[in-house]
Order: structure tokens, then sequence, then C-alpha cells
């Protein structure tokens, strides 16, 4: 028997009304609200498509029970409850595929070593920062650009995936397949850098939490948030490189084309621009409190423009299955499935990519 209930779970998971699965399904909004009821049931060809459309993998939708969701994948989240059994089922599907391809390619996951810190102490994280900004091999002060690919050329494991809007990401781990970063797939590019790296801290900082039940109530500023957008502030923008860029503003007002321009050289918000701008004291508390708030006023609190463009690039995950395709390790419909890209996309990506490499 098939869990219906779960169709229901899933689209909402991705913000579609039944409307709009029904449009992807080519059915009306009446069949899909039909299913979900459990007033008819799908057939086997159309629960395939139910899956496709959803992003998910079939078998999240047959036989589902509640023990299916431990997969011994330890997952961390800066907000528990978002990470719900479906989501968390889902999440950890995704990484199964990923880690299935790295084995059949015989690619090893990498992890930089665990620096254990409970306590906020903002001259250690940005000592880490350099450390890790010299194993990701760019330079003191020099911008990062797509942070994504540099931490995939290390060989860490990047999910994109549609995420409630207000989640931007979380990460997961064990001893065996190493980590996962999740990061919604939805949030703008400067989102999603600082997200990876974010979680990035995280792993690094917390790994222990990955063992062990999280209390996520914790009284005032949370000192494991502050360590992890600390760290992803210093290692997007080092300190040297913002006083270089910010010297002469020195408690001074700073223009807002001046923070769209480091923005986009640096692939980072302007709101980290203040904040490191603070961090490392060129401004006071309270200015950069009053340049967000007029950040916030003019643009809402998750948004500013400029907005980077998006990379424009194959996966690590693409690169890898498109190898395995090579090597005739697995056929073009797993590699669909792995992707959650349409057949016919993933055999005009591969051409082209190869393309790419032969010229």
């Amino acid at each position: 028997m098939q869990n219906v209930k779960s169709i229901q779970i899933y689209r909402e998971q991705l913000g579609l009304s039944q409307a709009e699965l029904g449009d992807r399904l080519g059915v009306t909004r009446q069949t899909i609200a039909a299913w979900e009821k459990a007033e008819r049931e799908p057939s086997v060809a159309q629960l395939m498509r139910i899956a496709k459309a959803l992003n998910i993998g079939i078998d999240l939708l047959i036989n589902q029970e509640k023990d299916n969701f431990d997969t011994g994948l330890l997952f961390r989240a800066d907000r528990p409850s978002a990470l719900t059994p479906h989501l968390q089922a889902a999440l950890s599907q995704k990484a199964s595929n990923y880690e299935f391809i790295e084995q059949l390619v015989r690619e090893i996951p990498t992890l930089p070593e665990m620096r254990p810190l409970k306590e906020y102490i903002p001259d250690f994280v940005e000592e880490v920062a350099r450390e890790i900004r010299d194993w990701l091999g760019v330079g003191e002060i020099s911008p990062l650009g797509d942070v994504l690919a540099i931490l995939e050329s290390k060989g860490l494991k990047i999910i994109l995936y549609p995420l409630p809007s207000e989640v931007s990401g979380f990460s997961a781990y064990n001893e065996d397949s190493g980590a996962t970063i999740f990061i919604n797939a939805n949030h703008y590019p400067e989102r999603k850098f600082f997200t990876a790296l974010h979680e990035l801290a995280h792993l690094i900082f917390h790994r222990q939490e990955y063992r062990i039940a999280r209390d996520s109530k914790v009284k005032g500023t949370d000192p494991r948030e502050s360590t992890a957008n600390h760290f992803a502030g210093s290692v997007m923008l080092p300190a040297d490189a913002i006083k270089r860029e910010l010297s002469a503003y020195r408690d001074r007002w700073i223009p807002e084309p001046l923070l769209a321009d480091i923005k986009k050289r640096y692939a980072v918000s302007m709101r980290t621009v203040l904040y490191r701008a603070f961090q490392i004291g060129l401004i006071s508390k309270k200015q950069q409190g009053q340049q967000i708030g007029i950040l916030n006023k003019k643009y809402g609190k998750d948004d500013e423009l400029p907005h980077l463009p998006e990379p424009e690039h194959l996966t690590r995950l693409e690169r890898l299955v498109y190898q395995a395709l090579i090597n005739e390790e697995i056929t073009t419909s797993r590699a669909a499935e792995i992707l959650g890209k349409p057949f016919v996309d993933v055999r005009n990506s591969l051409s082209k990519w190869l393309e790419e490499i032969e010229s």
C-alpha cells in the first residue's frame, strides 16, 4: 500500500499547492486532493511521476514506517523543529545517493580537523578561519568567489535542496560517510555561500553535537551560532581584507554603493560587510545596527540588492555521476534519479560536459 498522506507532506515541503503539483503531473487539483485524502490511489506509473515531481525517491512514498526515518546519518540543526521526520528522510536519501556515487567512482570525502569549542572566542575563530582559507588554497585576502565550488573541490558533499524559506540549511555527519551540507536551493547565492561556511563551522567546532542530543534552549545569544556566523564572515572577508577596503571609513558612515561593490567582489552580503567592520573595530556596534536597520527597511530582513548571479558550473555530484555514466557503472535513468533531473536533461548535460573536456 502507498503512503498517500506523505504526498501532501512532501508537496508542502516544496511549497507547492495542489494545483501546482497537478500542473507538473498533468492532472487536476481535484486528483491531487483525492490522492492525499486516500480517496483514490495513484497507479505505480503515477507514483513514479509524483516522486520525480517532488524530487524524492519513490521508496519514500511506499511502505514508509516511522523506523524507516532512522538512516544512521546524524543531523545538526540550528532550528531542530524545522528538521521534520519526512524532511530528514528526504535529505538522508539524497546523502545516501551521494555516498553511493562516491564509493562507485572511488572518491574519498574530506573534512577539516575538529576544533572543539563550547564558548564563543572571537580571536580563536579568526585563527581557525585563517587556517581554513589556507586549507582551501586561497590567498590571505583574495576573494573566494564561488564558495560552493571551492568547498566541493576539497571533497565536501554539498546538496542544494528546496527547504522552507526560513531555513538556510542543515548539516549531517557520521564516521563512515563523513559530512554532508544541505543548503536551501531557493536562496540567493550570497546566502548560500554564507550558509555553507556556517555549517562548515559547526562541523569543525561542534562536531560532538552530531553524536548526542542537542539542547536547543539557550538563554540569550547562542555562543554556537555566534561562532558559526563569525567564522563564515571571517573566511569570506578576512580582517586584513576588510581593513584594506574600509580603513578610510573608520568611525564614518559606509556608503551603500561601496557596500554593494564589496559585495560583488567578495561574494558576500552587505550585512556581513557591516558585521565584519564592527568585529575588527572599524565602526561601532551602534553604527552597525543603524546601517543594517536601513537595509532592513529598504529591502526587508532577508533580502538586499544587488543579487549575485547564480554560478554556472557542474556540481561535484554531477561530475561524479557523469564519470560513473562514462564508466558504465550506472544507467542514465539511475543518474536522473540521483540528480533529480529529467532523463533528457542528464543526457544533454553529459554530452555538453564531454564536449567541454575534449575541447
